[in-house]
């Protein structure tokens, strides 16, 4: 099972040395606009709380977080935290999701991607389905 869109490109864009969220989104790179394009349809502030999220999904997390240049909660989401990609993450980004629960959820319009509950999957077509 591939990465929602979103996911692929986040974790293509995060290194193994610590970034903030404004790092992740501005660095120059071939998925650059893919990544833009993407932040006008949810907002930049997705992509702080979905790296959150990835941090937060298990003990063995695909991305690790740190303390960042800004204290949180003083209204800086996007440099309050450092993030970087681990070996497992790297692997997701590369191959693939093993299972659904590989990966935090992801609520896209009015269904939940990586939902083992509620399995549904973009198949190669472009049509959903469920699992």
């Amino acid at each position: 099972m591939r990465l929602s869109r979103f996911d692929e490109i986040t974790l293509s864009r995060l290194l193994p040395e610590w970034q903030t969220p404004a790092g992740v989104a501005a660095q120059k790179s071939e998925t650059l606009v893919d990544m833009w394009h993407l932040l006008f349809c949810t907002g930049d502030l997705f992509l702080p709380r979905r790296l959150e999220h990835w941090a937060d999904h298990d003990s063995s997390a695909a991305v690790e977080r740190g303390p960042g240049p800004k204290p949180p909660g003083a209204g800086y989401p996007m440099l309050s935290s450092v993030y970087r990609l681990t070996e497992r993450g790297a692997r997701l980004r590369d191959e693939g999701l093993d299972q659904l629960t590989d990966a935090p959820s992801l609520p896209v319009a009015g269904t939940e991607a990586y939902s083992a509950s509620a399995p549904w999957v973009l198949l190669e077509d472009g049509r959903l389905a469920r699992l």
